[in-house]
């Protein structure tokens, strides 16, 4: 039976309906076992069966109007008693007196020692009665004397430990109440403070559950950043390859700028000794005036040999105007790279910068050998109409060989500063080739701390995916946790 229906007082009038119920009837069915041997009248019969089935069907009456009465009790006794003292003094058998010690066992269901006293007294009134009765319409003999006296006294134990039993069953079940009481008296405070617990296990555990799902939503988005991160860390790292690899481009065509500036210095060596010839052969035109058909061929192969080399030069100079720019453009992009390296790229940010400074340089410089050498070529083209005019007349010899002497100390002077910068090109070229050879290491020093950067941000990245699994394994807890503890505060409610 549920706990929270068991109502004591029905369960026991119940019991105390089924005791009384099978006691009358084994009685009625005594009797009839009578009255079918011819023992027993019809008539008295009669009055049994009113007197068993009768209580029966007025207790089930009862019950079933008010199951928890108080009066139930009453009517069991009181009809008994009435069965009881009708088969005492109606009989003429020693023995029915025992039909009321089964009534003494019942009445301790109730636990009510007034009521026992007051059955006890009432069945220990009938039995003396009877015994009285008996005496006087009957009579005893000596030898039933002894056990009209163990009768007595048997009714008179049985009233006394009725009401012991009913006295020691009483206050066992007040201890046990009172035990049951302090009991339920410490669960309600224990459960008073589990649910004040839960109270604030709940809010706890809200609170709680807002702070993970904030720092789930954190590292959802540290998650993010770091997948951003690892992302833009491969693509740096890419772009500092490319870097290396076009700064080392540069450094070969750094090195070609350099072979190619030592050679425009050999030539330019050689074209100061071709000079200086020319202006012996201009001093010795005056004297020779006969050989100068011859002269002036040989200053012709000459002119053309020297046309030819200010084509190279030409030829050299767009070389290095296009290194120069090339130089420009890669110290832009290292610029740009290294504003996105950030204080890592500070350094290379400097040195990029020297790179677009030297480039400038050089672009000066070949301006001014550009320069120079259209002022040898026109310089060319003048001695060429001297030479002509050599071939054109003699008399013009004298004042063409004049200009001529002049023009080659011009070129003299020229070549003289032509190779004077020739030799600083040569020295900015060996200064570009150093600095680049520290971008190169700078670089190399970025892509190996940019190779670093990638690793620890992959490792930071699967290091964010294992806490947010973990972060939502915690709020799945946080919510189970919450659910049992509004469980439990809901089953406190009910």
């Amino acid at each position: 039976m549920n706990n929270g229906t068991f109502n004591e007082k029905v369960h026991i009038n119940r019991q105390g309906i089924i005791g009384s119920t099978i006691t009358n009837g084994i009685i009625l069915l005594a009797y009839l076992a009578e009255f079918v041997k011819g023992s027993k009248g019809i008539g008295y019969t009669a009055i049994v069966v009113l007197l068993t089935a009768g209580p029966a069907a007025v207790a089930y009456f009862l019950y079933r109007k008010d199951p928890g009465s108080d009066y139930l009790k009453h009517v069991i006794g009181c009809t008994f008693g009435l069965l009881y003292a009708f088969v005492l003094f109606t009989t003429h058998s020693f023995l029915p007196f025992t039909y009321a010690i089964p009534m003494f066992f019942l009445v301790t269901l109730f636990s009510d020692l007034k009521y026992g006293m007051l059955v006890g007294i009432c069945a220990n009134t009938i039995n003396i009665a009877s015994v009285i009765y008996t005496y006087l319409v009957v009579g005893y003999t000596k030898e039933q004397i002894p056990d009209v006296e163990i009768r007595i006294i048997l009714f008179l134990l049985l009233t006394f430990f009725l009401a012991l039993t009913t006295k020691c069953n009483h206050t066992v079940n007040g201890v046990k109440l009172a035990r049951i009481n302090e009991q339920k008296e410490e669960t309600d405070r224990l459960l008073g403070d589990v649910l004040d617990t839960a109270n604030n296990m709940i809010g706890n555990v809200e609170e709680v559950s807002d702070k993970i799902d904030q720092l789930g939503c954190s590292v959802n988005r540290i998650h993010e950043s770091m997948r951003e991160v690892s992302s833009g860390s491969n693509e740096t790292a890419r772009s500092v390859q490319e870097q290396l690899l076009q700064t080392e481009s540069i450094q070969e065509y750094i090195s070609k700028v350099k072979e190619t500036a030592m050679l425009i210095e050999q030539n330019m060596g050689n074209t100061e000794h071709m000079v200086g010839e020319g202006r012996k052969k201009m001093a010795a035109l005056s004297q020779q005036m006969e050989q100068s058909i011859k002269t002036n061929e040989v200053v012709l192969a000459q002119m053309q040999e020297l046309n030819l080399y200010t084509q190279k030069m030409n030829t050299i100079i767009e070389t290095i105007t296009s290194i120069a720019n090339s130089t420009g453009m890669l110290a832009l992009n290292a610029s740009i790279e290294a504003a996105r390296a950030g204080e890592a790229g500070r350094g290379f940010a400097v040195v990029a910068d020297e790179i677009s400074g030297l480039a400038n340089q050089t672009k000066a410089a070949t301006v001014n050998i550009t320069d120079l050498i259209n002022n040898i070529n026109q310089e060319l083209r003048d001695v060429a109409k001297a030479v002509e005019a050599v071939t054109q007349g003699n008399q013009e010899n004298a004042e063409s060989t004049k200009v001529v002497s002049e023009n080659f100390d011009g070129i003299a002077k020229e070549t003289i500063h032509i190779n004077e910068q020739t030799k600083d090109l040569a020295k900015t070229v060996d200064s570009l080739a150093k600095a680049n050879g520290e971008i190169v290491e700078k670089i190399q020093t970025i892509s190996a701390i940019t190779e670093e950067v990638s690793a620890h941000a992959t490792e930071t990245f699967e290091s964010c995916e294992e806490n947010s699994n973990a972060v939502q394994l915690v709020s799945e807890v946080m919510v189970k946790l919450n659910e049992s503890a509004q469980k439990l505060r809901a089953e406190e409610s009910a």
